[in-house]
C-alpha cells in the first residue's frame, strides 16, 4: 500500500498551503478559544463603582480585570479621572497611563485585596 494512503500522509505529501487556507486555519483556532463577555449583575457594578471612587479618592492602587475575547487581562494602578462622556476612566501607574473602557470592565479590587488570586 502506498504510504500517501496511510496516516497523515496524503497531507505530508502535498507542501503546498494557499495563505487563505493558512488563514482558515488561524480563524478555525481563535474562533474556539474566544470567551464570551460576562453579564455583570447590579451588585458587581457597585462593588466596581466603590473601588473606581475609593481610588480616586484616597488614591489606592485596583486592579481591573478588562475583558478580551481572547482572554482577560489585569492592570494594576490609581484612577485619575473619569470621563463621562467617553464613558471612560484612566488609570495610571509609575510608567504612564492607558484609558479603560467601562464596557471592557468585568472587575476592580482593591489593591490590599488583590493578594488572593
Amino acid at each position: 500500500m502506498s504510504k500517501k494512503l496511510e496516516k497523515n500522509g496524503l497531507w505530508e505529501s502535498s507542501r503546498m498551503t494557499l495563505p487563505q487556507h493558512k488563514e482558515r486555519i488561524v480563524e478555525h483556532v481563535n474562533k474556539r478559544t474566544t470567551i464570551e463577555k460576562p453579564t455583570l449583575h447590579e451588585d458587581e457594578w457597585e462593588n466596581i463603582a466603590q473601588n473606581i471612587n475609593l481610588s480616586i479618592s484616597f488614591n489606592e492602587s485596583v486592579v481591573i480585570e478588562i475583558y478580551n475575547q481572547y482572554g482577560n487581562r489585569l492592570v494594576e494602578g490609581v484612577v485619575s479621572s473619569i470621563s463621562k462622556i467617553g464613558k471612560k476612566l484612566r488609570l495610571e501607574w509609575d510608567a504612564g497611563y492607558e484609558w479603560v473602557d467601562f464596557d471592557e470592565i468585568v472587575s476592580v479590587k482593591s489593591g490590599n485585596g488583590c493578594d488572593e488570586q
